[in-house]
């Protein structure tokens, strides 16, 4: 579909017209009569004027009223398309097609930017060469509807017919669930391919910051792996008899008798030890105590990008996958000459250790609140405290001021770490081993800082004073929160079995005491690289400014959480849930790419608003009534016209963010109407693929004949 002008008498009259076959040529159809152009409105000649090049420009000043010529029998009604037979996921919208073109967005980072499908293609043809469908072609679309709409992969199967061009409209559902479990198969490689090639493409070096963090993720399933190995034990153990030859009475008596008790306790201690129970209850992060959980630990770089990932129990401790996280990347990356970042949870002194056996830095922080005496005086000491130099700063920190207008203040000393473990030896006998850990602390002062501890002080010894005065008892021996600036009658009157003895009595004013001296005060405990060359003076920039960057790795766990649907998980195999947060983290990495190209223009948006202008990026499809079943033309959806505009853009306030991100990642963003040649020519699609198929294209082949004059 395209614009005519042509030239009588002095005046341009400008026509819609589109190309249809009759008895096998192709025939210029005249579709709509604009009338003469020197009649357009102001607003229609502004757009003309404004936007380039002119031929393409006439397509955006045809109004609603224009479309209405175009197809006047076209109704808005959505009982008006499900008569002519589309099914309720199909969006409409003024009585056609709606479809989605964000995926084909994603796929320009998919392939360009990520350069996955070489990789995929060679390892299918490595390791499924028969498979019956392309593994990538799946990968990158499941990636890219979790960038725009994350939903179950149920309910994603059953709106196949929302997306315009979609690659994957054969397979069926089992192949969509199969290819979580190729995903997961091929994890490691794809990982290092797409962080690999960002590397390469951005000229990124290899990253200096590496900030590592658990979370966990809860199932939408009733129970956990255990429960589901002892419910279908009996059934497993019933087909085993019944192949051995037993007897159905020999095999019932075995379940009843105390022989089957002890083979299920032994079944299920072997799976325990060898860590194939993964889908448990745990301590949940967000509260999901009913609900089976499993652990995720990431690695990301400065930037935000997911380097690696690992699974792991829900029921189990986070401690011991540092350990695994550092040797992966030493493997896979060849890093070894960074710091990790980390926060308290993973700061022990066998965990510090490793980091520094394998080479790695640290900047981890450290408890003051278990301090000894001497510490404490030596940190609230006024001598040794330094100001932050930003001007020699390599990696462009801004200055930061502290609210009384202060610059930032540290100061650093030696600290060595000291823990002791129990190991065994080869007889098996038990020894004690000191673990000492030499290393920096860089403590902290900020006075605002300070204000918020003092409210948290103010707070807890308020709660404290009422429990006194309303006799309320201890509920633990470990007392936190305001229970920790409280003292029982037991520990006053140093007696125990007392009646009453864990009755709250006083305030601790020495612990209250304690922590005011200490408020506005952190510390870190910093190590560098054992081939590092950055001065002390770097390496104390450095601390400080990526301790402030580990709100980066929380960011990630909430958008990959809430953004991307990494849960609830709707699956139960561990290789579809290992596939299912892959396809996670990388949306998630596609969103970042995203949105590090649009802050390289000098445009910042979040990953909330680039999710949302990839969710609008949509199309009307418009009917021929020539060739039903053919699209004549496809119009922008009116969310994609205006709705999300950005806002003080003076040079051209009709761009949207969707119109940013495609021309961002490469693309040509779309006109008002486009024929299917340019639609293919803007965003890149390969001739081979079909803009709609068989689904879409009878329903507008109905529409089509819907629209016919009736005969008389």
């Amino acid at each position: 579909m395209y614009i005519r002008r042509i030239k009588s008498k002095g005046y341009e009259y400008l026509y819609l017209m589109e190309d249809v076959l009759i008895d096998g040529k192709k025939v210029a159809k005249t579709v709509a009569n604009f009338g003469r152009a020197d009649r357009l409105t102001d607003e229609q000649q502004r757009k003309v004027h404004r936007a380039q090049p002119k031929t393409l420009a006439i397509r955006s000043i045809q109004t609603e009223d224009a479309l209405n010529r175009l197809l006047p029998l076209m109704t808005s009604d959505r009982s008006k398309t499900q008569e002519l037979g589309a099914a309720p996921s199909e969006k409409v919208l003024g009585g056609t097609p709606c479809l989605s073109y964000g995926h084909l967005i994603t796929k320009q980072l998919w392939n360009h930017f990520l350069c996955l499908p070489a990789k995929i293609n060679n390892l299918q043809r490595k390791y499924y060469p028969k498979l019956g469908y392309e593994i990538n072609a799946a990968a990158y679309f499941l990636a890219a509807s979790k960038m725009i709409d994350p939903r179950s992969y149920l309910k994603l199967y059953s709106t196949w017919n929302d997306y315009l061009a979609n690659p994957v409209s054969g397979i069926s559902r089992d192949q969509l669930y199969d290819t979580l479990g190729y995903l997961a198969e091929f994890k490691d490689p794809i990982m290092k391919c797409a962080y690999s090639n960002l590397c390469r493409v951005f000229g990124w070096s290899k990253p200096y910051l590496l900030f590592f963090d658990c979370t966990n993720f809860y199932f939408e399933a009733p129970y956990d792996s255990r429960e589901e190995f002892i419910m279908h034990y009996p059934e497993e153990r019933y087909q085993e008899l019944i192949a051995d030859g037993k007897s159905e009475s020999d095999i019932s008596k075995y379940l009843i008798s105390e022989d089957f008790a002890k083979d299920l306790q032994k079944a299920v201690d072997e799976r325990e030890k060898a860590g194939l129970f993964t889908r448990m209850r745990g301590p949940s992060k967000e509260g999901r105590y009913a609900q089976p959980l499993m652990g995720l630990s990431l690695v990301i770089d400065e930037r935000g990008i997911p380097i690696d990932f690992e699974l792991y129990p829900g029921n189990k401790s986070e401690y011991g996958y540092l350990s695994r996280a550092v040797l992966s990347l030493k493997q896979k990356h060849d890093i070894t000459d960074a710091f990790y970042v980390a926060d308290r949870g993973l700061n022990s002194c066998k965990n510090l250790e490793f980091l520094q056996q394998a080479g790695f830095g640290f900047i981890v922080a450290q408890k003051i609140s278990q301090q000894s005496a001497n510490q404490r005086e030596e940190m609230t000491s006024p001598n040794g405290w330094k100001t932050l130099d930003f001007s020699q700063d390599a990696w462009g920190t801004d200055p930061v001021y502290d609210v009384d207008g202060a610059s930032y203040r540290y100061k650093v000393v030696d600290y060595v770490k000291i823990a002791t473990e129990k190991v065994k030896n080869d007889d098996g006998s038990t020894i004690s081993r000191d673990i000492i850990v030499p290393c920096k602390l860089v403590y902290t002062f900020s006075a605002k800082r300070k204000r918020r501890d003092d409210c948290i002080i103010r707070a807890l010894t308020a709660k404290a004073q009422d429990a006194i005065n309303q006799h309320k008892h201890a509920n633990s021996k470990g007392r936190s929160g305001w229970q920790g600036v409280t003292k029982t009658k037991a520990e006053v009157e140093r007696t125990k079995g007392s009646r009453d003895s864990d009755l709250f009595v006083k305030l601790d004013e020495k612990k209250i005491a304690r922590l005011e001296a200490t408020a506005g005060y952190a510390a870190l405990a910093v190590s560098a690289p054992r081939n590092s060359s950055l001065s002390e003076s770097e390496i104390e920039v450095l601390a400080q400014k990526g301790y402030k960057q580990l709100v980066s790795i929380e960011a990630c766990f909430r958008a990959a959480k809430s953004l991307f649907g990494l849960r609830p998980v709707n699956v139960k195999r561990d290789d579809h849930t290992l596939g299912h947060c892959l396809l996670c983290l990388m949306g998630l990495t596609m969103m970042k790419v995203i949105q590090y190209l649009l802050d390289q223009q000098g445009t910042h948006l979040s990953l909330e608003k680039i999710q949302e202008a990839l969710k609008v990026a949509k199309v009307n499809v418009l009917p021929s009534t020539a060739i039903p079943g053919q699209a004549m033309g496809f119009q922008k959806s009116a969310q994609d016209q205006g709705k999300h505009v950005r806002p003080n853009v003076d040079e051209d306030p009709d761009v949207t963010n969707t119109d940013l991100i495609v021309a961002a990642v490469g693309l040509s963003p779309l006109q008002f109407l486009e024929s299917s040649g340019t639609i293919r020519r803007n965003l890149k699609i390969d001739p081979n693929v079909k803009l709609l198929n068989h689904r879409q294209s009878v329903l507008l082949a109905r529409l089509a004949n819907s629209l016919m004059p009736k005969p008389q």
